[in-house]
């Protein structure tokens, strides 16, 4: 065999080697079927926002990339999903961040009573270098954080009467989500607390196993708890944002390219989510009346008294959770109150 007969064999099994490693990537990427998992409705936003997600995957990947979204808890409640994100049995879920306390403690601070007041200073902290720090926490765990999405400002509700003051709450038996924050502090509000997985919430409040619960009220409304409760009082008591997380032995199967792709499609579909989530929260206070709850906002020097009465479970959690960290939202915060 000549030389160039011997250069050509090698160039023609050289190339055959790339074809093949190209095809083999292309069924690699064809291949990726993403299972997205959440306990709220399709048509809440989480779910819209989710659908989103899953058209600008599908669309960037040039339908190699699908999602397949599973809603109102039909793969389990969130420490259940949280636990098959992490096993990489479901590949991504939507959580509030005091479920992630576990993982890591900082994630508390966002469930801190009266900590925010409103959009702007919230995606100050989120997209900031205190919110952006605290999702690489996550991957030694298990979990890659992808963002914050919007679940909105958080209102109690309940079949007795409304909350117009502090004493108002005093012997109430309210759902309160299975986190440290929101149950010390609605314990030093007088409210008999009972934590209940979300799945679980709505025969608890129709068997009057509960009186109430508190939630943002484009959850109250897409749940149809306005069926099972009549007082929806405006409390604003604590906001959360929604922690959108993959599940890291997934995200290590993925090329660079194919993350970029993932990351890419979580941020647009954040963008999305917030806008939604936050316009459906104006939307969903008038469709809630319309659907016969009574409801009622809370003074602002109410507000502060209830504020006042937890500040001792506040320092606490601040100690518990991270003082540094807390100084660092903090003084987000500052900035976007000094610039209104």
């Amino acid at each position: 065999m000549t030389f160039t007969q011997k250069a050509i064999g090698a160039a023609l099994c050289f190339s055959a080697m790339l074809i093949s490693a190209a095809s083999h990537a292309a069924d690699e990427i064809h291949k990726h079927s993403f299972k997205v998992a959440f306990v709220q409705a399709k048509d809440h936003p989480h779910g819209l926002g989710a659908k989103k997600f899953a058209e600008v995957l599908k669309e960037k990947s040039d339908g190699k990339m699908k999602v397949m979204v599973f809603a109102s808890g039909t793969l389990g409640g969130d420490a259940q999903v949280i636990s098959s994100v992490q096993g990489g049995t479901v590949d991504m879920t939507l959580v509030t961040p005091g479920l992630l306390t576990g993982i890591e403690k900082g994630f508390g601070l966002y469930g801190l009573p009266f900590l925010f007041k409103n959009a702007n200073e919230v995606d100050a902290v989120l997209d900031g270098p205190a919110g952006q720090n605290l999702l690489t926490t996550l991957e030694p765990h298990g979990l890659i954080g992808l963002g914050y999405w919007d679940h909105g400002f958080r209102h109690v509700t309940n079949s007795k009467h409304p909350v117009k003051t502090q004493e108002d709450l005093k012997g109430l038996k309210l759902r309160l989500q299975q986190i440290p924050t929101a149950i010390e502090s609605f314990k030093a509000l007088g409210v008999n607390v009972v934590p209940l997985s979300f799945t679980e919430l709505y025969t608890a409040m129709e068997t009057h196993t509960v009186d109430g619960q508190e939630n943002p009220l484009a959850a109250i409304e897409t749940s149809k708890f306005y069926e099972v409760q009549k007082y929806l009082s405006l409390t604003g008591h604590f906001y959360d944002p929604l922690v959108a997380i993959f599940s890291k032995r997934t995200w290590d199967k993925l090329n660079e390219a194919e993350r970029e792709m993932v990351r890419s499609a979580a941020l647009e579909a954040q963008a999305y989510e917030r806008k939604v989530s936050r316009d459906m929260d104006i939307s969903s206070r008038e469709a809630l009346g319309k659907k016969g709850m009574q409801i009622n906002d809370v003074a602002p020097e109410e507000i502060e008294r209830m504020h006042e009465q937890v500040r001792p479970v506040v320092e606490k959690l601040v100690a518990e959770y991270g003082p540094e960290l807390m100084a660092e939202m903090n003084a987000e915060i500052a900035k976007v109150r000094n610039t209104q």
